[in-house]
């Protein structure tokens, strides 16, 4: 498993252009060659982050309106069958887009991965004790897609949570964490129990290289 992690000040999500610089916000990227290595990374780290963190949710868009009631119908049910109690799948009454807040495995080894890595339409979010999903889902129904660091402003309006997005590109896999800076110690803390290399954002295609000669 040969990973390296960033942190950054502000909210620089790895597909964005246009990051924040704001202190009040901190971003940590676990970077692996291949997605495999980032996302074994990063379960060992939810593991670790699960004492303070114990609850992991992800939410997600559809991005666009149903075109038929059938569709939306069959989305329902297939919702259903497959939901918890505690799920959460709505439609946005004035987007008409379905949204919902999904509880995921408190292991997260049994997390589908390919499930998480529609970054543009999806966060996963680990949580405190007893944070209310109705009032996230309220918070976010509105979106359809996560394009801005307004988003994730929103997302993180709380101040309790943890946010993370995970990308699966040909040259490497990133597990991306957002958060208010007053989580980043505790985090940096939990990762450097797992004797991972702290690289530069300017060291990013230098290190994917350099493990490839590996």
């Amino acid at each position: 498993m040969n990973t390296a992690f960033i942190q950054e000040l502000g909210i620089r999500p790895w597909d964005q252009l246009n990051p924040t610089n704001e202190s009040d916000f901190s971003t940590i990227s676990l970077l692996g060659q291949d997605f495999q290595s980032a996302w074994s990374t990063w379960c060992k780290l939810a593991s670790l982050l699960a004492g303070e963190w114990p609850t992991i949710v992800n939410w997600r868009s559809l991005g666009y309106p149903y075109e038929s009631k059938t569709e939306e119908y069959l989305a329902i049910k297939k919702f259903s069958k497959t939901s918890s109690s505690n799920d959460i799948f709505k439609k946005n009454e004035t987007t008409c887009v379905y949204s919902g807040v999904e509880h995921l495995s408190l292991t997260p080894e049994e997390i589908d991965s390919t499930t998480l890595t529609h970054y543009r339409y999806s966060v996963t979010l680990m949580q405190k004790r007893n944070v209310d999903n109705d009032a996230l889902w309220n918070r976010l129904s509105h979106l359809t897609h996560l394009s801005t660091t307004e988003d994730f402003k929103l997302i993180l309006l709380d101040r309790l949570s943890l946010a993370f997005r995970f990308y699966d590109a040909e040259t490497h896999g990133v597990a991306q964490l957002i958060c208010h800076s007053e989580h980043a110690a505790r985090v940096i803390e939990k990762i450097k129990i797992l004797n991972t290399e702290e690289i530069s954002k300017n060291e990013v295609y230098k290190y994917i290289h350099r493990q490839l000669n590996y």
